[in-house]
């Protein structure tokens, strides 16, 4: 693995006496900064809380890391052919979520039941040469794909492969790899068609112009089953010389793989940088880390960036890549055992933590989407149509988060967005029908402690008239006002049933006493002072309220969903 390694990768001397090498690595790149670029490459065996979680998720926290990129390893996931086992996952991707840290999720490997070669590939030292899959497996590869996107499906960035050149009969054919990437690529859009599934590649052009190449040959130009590419960028034994380019990491090779996406016709494309780093001593880490952190949080078309990685995982010089270290065993060895520690490595730990991040990025200039100066965030995709089709900013108001994942109350995730008089929640199981994307029922949650009050008690007798409904469903009126916007802005679909009279009630906002009506989703207020306009009936900003409470609002954590994106 090594030894392949190196043969792919450049040394630090050869590269950096080519003339093409980026002298000009902090020139002007287009914007000022990228929090996706502390991120941190990871697996879920280690982060697991019955693991070492205890340790290394507060860690995550004190180094404020905003995304994580995991490998799912379908070996790992179904090590016995029909039988999933999420447990390790659901665990570790979970504790991400609640903080709120971006996760990219890694398809990788195949069960040895899998392969041509069982014993082989059930040794992690030979799986790279061994692992093949059988063809009459390889409809137990694609229920598998499905099986986790689905489970995952509140997860929209995947990568898949690790390295795919390094493995003998998974990827040095590209034609194998790209094979496989197709049948990924569709089940994965076939349950959430705005997933961004990422190709891999350890060095870049070489191969992707590849794959590219036969992608065109088999599927057609413009037909290719990536929606980015990661790569993996080390120069891992680099030390600064005085008079030589910065060569941290092989910026030339990321370049140039946005300029083959530029050649393709892909402008809007991203490169993940999903693995660097150094093994050559904390003092080298610390330097090469404040300098790569720089340059990668500048260029436009980088999305992520996952330093490899959080912690050293055995006593090898040759693994020392860690912010963390392990402390030695009784035997003054640091190796890993259920029972070890870690420390931070400094000074390269606190060049991480303390790497300037404040720095925002561009607005998108997608022209689907669509951008927000007053909140710094936008809307596209799904959630755009949805708050289209609810009446707008006028409506729902203005967007206060990017796309997050959000627990609900029986413990399941969904892929959420945040405006300022709703909550839109994408619900895969309703693909392509209305209820793909429903609103929270953030009136129900608000009004839970108040079903006491008399406005919240259902009515014991309801005459129903020309001008005023009845709910059965939660025995309450509509009537007036309320009921014209109610009808004219979605009525069901976009607020939800009345779950209270109307009642005189004051606004958290504002301060003053208005006549209001709660409904499932929605809080309707009536203000005199625009009588007679489109603007005589208001939504409450239960969503913007929710944030303001919770102190998301206020929070300078780059991690949270309510940190502007842009100016």
């Amino acid at each position: 693995l090594v030894l392949l390694t190196r043969a792919l990768l450049p040394s630090a001397t050869a590269v950096a006496g080519d003339s093409s090498a980026s002298t000009d690595w902090v020139g002007d790149t287009g914007q000022a900064g990228n929090p996706l670029v502390f991120g941190i490459a990871s697996h879920a065996w280690w982060l697991d809380p019955e693991t070492f979680g205890d340790q290394l998720l507060p860690a995550l926290d004190d180094l404020k890391v905003t995304t994580v990129r995991l490998s799912i390893d379908w070996r790992r996931f179904e090590p016995t052919e029909g039988t999933y086992d999420w447990g390790m996952y659901d665990r570790v991707f979970g504790e991400l979520a609640k903080r709120n840290i971006v996760i990219v999720a890694d398809f990788n490997t195949i069960p040895p039941w899998a392969s041509t070669n069982q014993a082989g590939c059930a040794d992690p030292k030979l799986e790279i040469y061994t692992c093949q899959l059988r063809e009459d497996r390889y409809p137990a590869f694609e229920a598998a794909a499905r099986a986790a996107v689905t489970r995952y499906a509140w997860i929209d960035n995947w990568e898949f492969w690790n390295e795919p050149e390094q493995w003998r009969y998974l990827g040095q054919d590209g034609t194998v790899y790209l094979r496989h990437l197709r049948t990924f690529y569709d089940i994965a859009h076939q349950v959430n068609p705005q997933i961004t599934v990422a190709a891999q590649t350890l060095v870049g052009t070489e191969y992707m112009g590849y794959i590219w190449n036969v992608s065109d040959a088999w599927y057609g130009v413009g037909h290719y089953p990536w929606d980015a590419i990661s790569i993996h960028p080390y120069n891992w034994n680099y030390v600064a010389a005085a008079g030589e380019p910065h060569l941290e990491i092989n910026y030339d090779r990321i370049s140039a793989l946005h300029d083959l996406m530029l050649q393709r016709g892909t402008p809007g494309m991203n490169v993940w940088v999903t693995e660097f780093g150094w093994n050559n001593g904390a003092d080298n880490q610390a330097a090469n880390i404040t300098q790569a952190l720089n340059w990668l949080k500048r260029q436009p078309y980088i999305k992520f960036a996952h330093l490899h990685m959080l912690h050293d995982w055995n006593e090898e010089q040759l693994d020392s890549f860690g912010l963390l270290k392990i402390l030695p065993d009784q035997y003054g060895v640091p190796r890993l055992t259920p029972d070890s520690l870690f420390a931070p490595k400094e000074p390269f730990y606190d060049a991480f933590k303390n790497a300037p991040r404040d720095d925002l990025g561009n607005a998108p200039s997608d022209p689907a989407s669509m951008a927000f100066r007053e909140t710094g965030h936008s809307v596209d995709g799904r959630f755009l149509t949805a708050w289209l089709a609810r009446g707008g900013a006028r409506i729902l108001g203005y967007p206060l988060t990017r796309p997050y994942p959000r627990q609900q109350t029986d413990g399941n995730w969904l892929l959420v967005q945040d405006f300022e008089r709703a909550r839109l929640e994408f619900h895969p199981q309703y693909l392509s029908s209305w209820g793909e994307v429903e609103g929270e029922l953030i009136g129900n949650e608000i009004a839970a402690q108040r079903r006491a009050e008399p406005p919240f008690q259902p009515l014991g007798d309801c005459p129903v008239t020309p001008d005023h409904d009845c709910f059965a469903a939660t025995g309450h009126s509509l009537a007036g006002g309320f009921r014209a916007f109610w009808q004219q802005h979605g009525g069901l679909a976009t607020f939800g049933y009345p779950i209270s009279e109307e009642f005189r009630e004051r606004n958290p906002d504002t301060g003053l006493v208005y006549t209001v009506q709660y409904f499932e989703r929605a809080r309707m207020e009536y203000h005199p002072e625009f009588a007679g306009t489109e603007y005589a009936v208001l939504l409450g900003r239960l969503i913007g309220n929710q944030l303001d409470a919770a102190g998301w609002t206020t929070s300078d954590d780059l991690r949270l969903p309510t940190r502007r994106e842009f100016q």
